[in-house]
């Protein structure tokens, strides 16, 4: 018997590169040619939306089938195992930072207020369903500030929900000098790492931005705030300018 309130829906999804398992993950399955395009972004995996030849998406199973340049997938090996899951009475520690590119700090000066942050982000809350029906899910959003439109996209996981909004933007040939992240859920380093890889300047959160996620932030010039939901409450953590 099903609950009378909507749920947040997540399903075990597989990815397939180049007609191999990379790895399966816990996602909502809405916007899945986005989150490849993300993802692999992300994980330095493709470079523009055209190094990915091709995606498919299953929903059936979950699955996604993506197609990048062959000589990337030695790459992509040592992803995968970054993500391998822990074997029972087994542990298995994994270096986030292994084997990947550090990203290069960010040099534009795109500047922001307070009030447009505090603004995007309750539109960000207002055009999220599945986050104002279940209580349970995240959002993340890529504001292209010169024209103020938003590009949201949620998941039942943070990092997810910013892969979405990273792909959907870099669909969109948004470039990052023109770009806001947005995300309902706590800064991490591994978020920060992403706005820092796609070269963006600026990111807020509903919620806070951790240590390393601000440490981090502050290598790079980037500009993190949190309690983005009024300009009165919103905290500025790392004081590169861009935020007036």
């Amino acid at each position: 018997m099903r609950p009378p309130y909507p749920m947040p829906s997540e399903r075990q999804t597989a990815l397939f590169l180049n007609g191999r398992e990379l790895l399966r993950i816990q996602t909502t399955p809405v916007d899945l040619e986005d989150w490849v395009l993300g993802f692999l972004y992300s994980e330095s995996l493709i470079d523009a939306p055209a190094d990915l030849r091709a995606v498919r998406v299953d929903l059936a199973i979950p699955a996604v089938y993506a197609a990048i340049d062959p000589a990337r997938m030695p790459e992509a090996c040592r992803v995968a195992a970054r993500y391998q899951r822990s074997r029972p009475g087994r542990v298995v520690a994994v270096d986030a930072d292994a084997h990947r590119p550090a990203p290069a700090a960010v040099s534009h000066s795109l500047a922001v207020s307070r009030i447009q942050l505090a603004g995007w982000m309750r539109q960000l809350q207002a055009s999220a369903p599945l986050y104002a029906a279940t209580g349970g899910m995240h959002a993340a959003a890529v504001v292209h500030v010169p024209t103020d439109v938003l590009l949201i996209r949620e998941d039942i996981g943070r990092h997810n929900a910013v892969d979405k909004a990273l792909g959907a933007a870099l669909r969109a040939g948004w470039p990052p000098e023109e770009a806001v992240l947005l995300a309902t859920g706590r800064i991490s380093h591994e978020m920060c790492r992403k706005v820092a890889r796609a070269g963006i300047g600026i990111a807020a959160s509903l919620s806070a931005a951790t240590d390393q996620a601000i440490g981090l932030a502050e290598e790079l010039a980037i500009d993190l705030a949190g309690y983005a939901k009024s300009p009165d409450r919103l905290v500025v953590y790392t004081a590169v300018g861009r935020i007036r």
